[in-house]
C-alpha cells in the first residue's frame, strides 16, 4: 500500500476543506472601540441555509450567480454597509459586478462614494419617501424625469480598495417609449447597441467590453424620459450585492410603490436583507398592530417577487428622539423582533447587539454618530457593516462544515 500517496491525499483534502472557510472580521474597531453584545451576533428565528448552499455551490464549481438585495433607508443608501458586505463577499466568492446603482447627485441626493453621475440638463426627480410628488418610483426607490432631448446620464465609477471595477452587462430600468429611447455611448462613442436600445423597459445589454463608465442620452420627441436604476453587472460567477437605500423611507412607502415591486424580481434575489423602522421611530406616537401589518405585507411582497429566497430583517440600531433616547425606537424593535419570532422570520439584532435602549448616547460619545444623533458616520456604519458581514460568514462556515 502506497502510504505516502494516501497521506498526501489526506493533507490534500484537508487543504480543500480549510480553503473553503471563508475569514472573519477581527477587527470590529481597534481603538475607541463601542459597546457591543457579541452574544446576539448571530441570525435569530431560523437558518440561511438556501442562501449557504448556493454560495457553496458557487466556491465549489467556480460557476454561477449568487445576488443579495440589501433594501433600507439613509442607513443604508450611502452604501457604507453594503460596501463592507460586497467587497468581503466578492473577495471570496468572486465579484459578479457592482450590482444596481442610481444616479443620485442627479436627484440632488447624496450618493455611495465610488459613484459619480453628471448630465447636461437639470432633471426632475422623485423618491418614494415623497409620495405627494407626482412621479412614480421604481427599483431604486428613485426616479428622474427630462423632456429635454439629447438628455445625458454619465455614470462611471471609481476603483474599490480591493481593485478595480468593471462591468460588460447593463440592466436598465426605464419606462416603455413609443417614439424614442435612449443611446448608449462609452467614452463618448456611440456603441452598435444603440440601433434598438432600450425601446422597452427593463433591457439587458451585453457590451462589447469591460468599462467602468457609459453615458444614455434620450431620445425622446415629445415625451418625457423616466429612469430609475441601472445593474452593474459581469459575466464573471459570484456575489452581485445591490444596494437599494431611501432617505426617509418606511415599510408602507415601499409597500405602496406598485412599479418598485413590479421592476424588483428582475434582480433575481437568493437573500433580501431588509433594513427599515428608523423614520416609524422618529415620532412620538407608535402603533405596533398597524406597524406589523406593513411588515407582514412587506414580507408577503417579498416571498411573491421571490418565492426560493431567504429574507433576513434587521432591527434598527437605537437613536435620538428630539434631546432624548428614543423609547419609540425600544417599542418598534420589541414589536419587530416579536413578530419575527412567532412567524419564524430570520431576525439579525442590531438593536441588542449594540446595547439597546440608550446606546445612542454612548455611540455618539465616542465619535460614531451624526449631530443629529439618528445617522451615524462611516465608521460606524463600517462597524455595523462589519458585524452583519460576521454574521453571514460564521453562517456559511457552520453550513459548509455540516454540508
Amino acid at each position: 500500500m502506497n502510504y505516502k500517496y494516501i497521506f498526501f491525499s489526506l493533507l490534500l483534502l484537508s487543504a480543500s476543506g480549510t480553503a473553503q472557510i471563508i475569514p472573519i472580521q477581527k477587527d470590529i474597531q481597534q481603538q475607541n472601540p463601542p459597546q457591543l453584545n457579541y452574544e446576539y451576533n448571530r441570525v435569530l428565528n431560523g437558518n440561511l441555509n438556501e442562501f449557504y448552499r448556493k454560495l457553496k455551490n458557487v466556491k465549489e464549481t467556480g460557476s454561477g450567480v449568487v445576488t443579495i438585495v440589501h433594501i433600507g433607508d439613509s442607513h443604508i443608501q450611502p452604501d457604507f454597509i453594503g460596501t463592507v458586505l460586497r467587497n468581503n463577499l466578492q473577495s471570496f466568492f468572486g465579484d459578479a459586478g457592482r450590482g444596481l446603482v442610481f444616479p443620485y447627485q442627479l436627484a440632488k441626493s447624496n450618493a455611495p462614494l465610488d459613484l459619480i453621475s453628471s448630465s447636461n440638463v437639470e432633471w426632475t426627480f422623485n423618491r418614494l419617501a415623497h409620495p405627494e410628488i407626482p412621479i412614480n418610483c421604481g427599483i431604486s426607490g428613485f426616479c428622474i424625469r427630462s423632456k429635454t432631448p439629447q438628455a445625458r446620464i454619465n455614470i462611471s465609477l471609481k476603483d474599490k480598495t480591493t481593485g478595480p471595477q468593471y462591468f460588460n452587462r447593463l440592466r436598465v430600468f426605464i419606462d416603455t417609449l413609443p417614439n424614442g429611447g435612449w443611446k448608449l455611448e462609452m467614452n463618448g462613442i456611440e456603441t452598435q447597441k444603440s440601433s434598438a436600445l432600450l425601446i422597452s423597459e427593463d433591457s439587458l445589454i451585453i457590451l462589447e467590453r469591460n468599462t467602468n463608465q457609459f453615458s444614455l442620452i434620450a431620445q425622446n420627441p415629445g415625451d418625457s424620459v423616466n429612469f430609475y436604476g441601472v445593474s452593474l453587472e459581469n459575466d464573471s460567477s459570484g456575489v452581485r450585492f445591490h444596494t437599494i437605500g431611501v432617505n426617509g423611507a418606511k415599510y408602507d412607502q415601499y409597500n405602496n410603490s406598485a412599479l418598485f415591486w413590479k421592476q424588483l424580481p428582475q434582480l433575481n434575489a437568493d437573500l433580501i436583507i431588509v433594513s427599515l423602522g428608523t423614520n416609524e421611530a422618529q415620532k412620538n406616537n407608535f402603533d405596533a398592530v398597524l406597524f406589523l401589518e406593513q411588515v407582514k405585507l412587506f414580507v408577503e411582497n417579498l416571498q411573491v417577487a421571490f418565492p426560493k429566497a431567504n429574507v433576513l430583517i434587521t432591527t434598527p440600531q437605537d437613536s435620538y428622539l428630539g434631546s432624548r433616547s428614543n423609547i419609540i425606537m425600544r417599542n418598534l424593535n420589541l414589536a419587530l423582533s416579536s413578530y419575527c419570532q412567532k412567524n419564524g422570520v430570520p431576525l439579525w439584532d442590531l438593536y441588542k447587539i449594540t446595547n439597546g435602549f440608550g446606546s445612542a448616547r454612548y455611540w455618539a460619545g465616542k465619535g460614531f454618530m451624526s449631530r443629529d444623533r439618528v445617522h451615524f458616520n462611516a465608521s460606524g456604519y463600517k462597524i455595523q457593516g462589519k458585524l452583519l458581514y460576521n454574521v453571514l460568514a460564521q453562517g456559511y462556515n457552520d453550513y459548509q462544515k455540516s454540508n
